[in-house]
């Protein structure tokens, strides 16, 4: 009893670590070390700057409402001390900053209406019953896109944004693109469609910095079978030739091993053939009495 309880426990605790192992390794991100298709990306110079991205603007006269973006691709946006009032909540990757702009004495006046996570990380609110939010980074081979030439764009996917309970998102489509060096120009807007903002980031840093050889599938069973069936065919003929030939002296077709054989070899099978098919159809008399002669 005390060896099987020492089992299970062993058992309990192996589970418990590969699980630990498991979520650890599924949860880990590095922007130094993205790995899509074969290719690794490297965005780790874009990870020390938070970007603010121009989106959509909506006249209301006689002012304007402008939808801002601030962005790290990398990990949460930083968020300067004494300014949390300013910025989302802390935890937030992609925060969407809505404006007021108004015209005073010729000069634009910016004022903050409301600031909206659309990606990042949050804990579980008890009181709200709210679960927790992961960003949980996903990048993936993009659809190549017209106008990038021959280099397929990827995609990078940041979740666990929520408005009035609504899931929200941001997509960013990186194109590699060896002119643009400067780590300081913020990607652009694309849209903002069913809770998903999408922008497109053209940089050298989306190009990738290893590609993996592509390695040419492995044989099929069959073919395994059949390669080893025919090298074993050829030799059987190479040495029962060079037997015949020293031993017998044979030239020409008597050179091949065990003739007779494979000349009656036909007929065999079309025997063997024939006596399946009919004992298959019943044809098949077993001889009784006298046979006449």
């Amino acid at each position: 009893m005390t060896r099987s309880y020492f089992q299970k426990s062993c058992l309990l605790v192996t589970i418990t670590a590969l699980a630990a192992i498991a979520t650890t390794v599924a949860g880990a991100y590095d922007c130094s070390e993205i790995r899509v298709e074969g290719n690794t990306y490297n965005i780790d110079a874009l990870k020390s700057i938070t970007y603010t991205v121009t989106g959509k603007s909506k006249v209301v006269k006689p002012s304007t409402i402008r939808e801002d973006y601030h962005l790290n691709p990398c990990q949460p946006i930083d968020i300067p001390e004494g300014k949390e009032s300013e910025n989302c909540e802390k935890g937030t990757w992609v925060c969407k900053d809505t404006k007021l702009i108004t015209e005073q004495d010729k000069e634009s006046k910016e004022t903050q209406l409301f600031l909206q996570q659309i990606a990042g990380s949050a804990p579980a609110d008890e009181s709200t019953k709210t679960p927790a939010r992961d960003v949980d980074p996903l990048a993936v081979k993009a659809d190549k896109l017209e106008d990038v030439g021959f280099v397929v764009p990827w995609t990078l996917t940041l979740h666990g944004g929520a408005i009035d309970s609504r899931n929200q998102s941001a997509v960013i489509t990186f194109i590699c693109d060896k002119s643009a060096t400067d780590v300081k120009v913020a990607p652009t807007f694309t849209s903002y469609v069913d809770g998903v903002a999408s922008f497109t980031w053209k940089t050298e840093h989306a190009c990738p910095i290893h590609t993996e050889l592509p390695t040419a599938p492995g044989m099929s069973g069959f073919s395994v079978f059949m390669t080893v069936l025919f090298v074993f065919a050829v030799i059987y003929v190479v040495l029962g030739a060079v037997y015949n030939h020293q031993v017998y002296g044979a030239k020409g077709l008597d050179l091949l091993p065990n003739l007779d054989f494979w000349r009656d070899f036909p007929g065999l099978v079309v025997d063997v053939v024939r006596h399946v098919w009919d004992s298959v159809t019943g044809r098949a008399t077993s001889s009784r009495g006298y046979v006449s002669v």
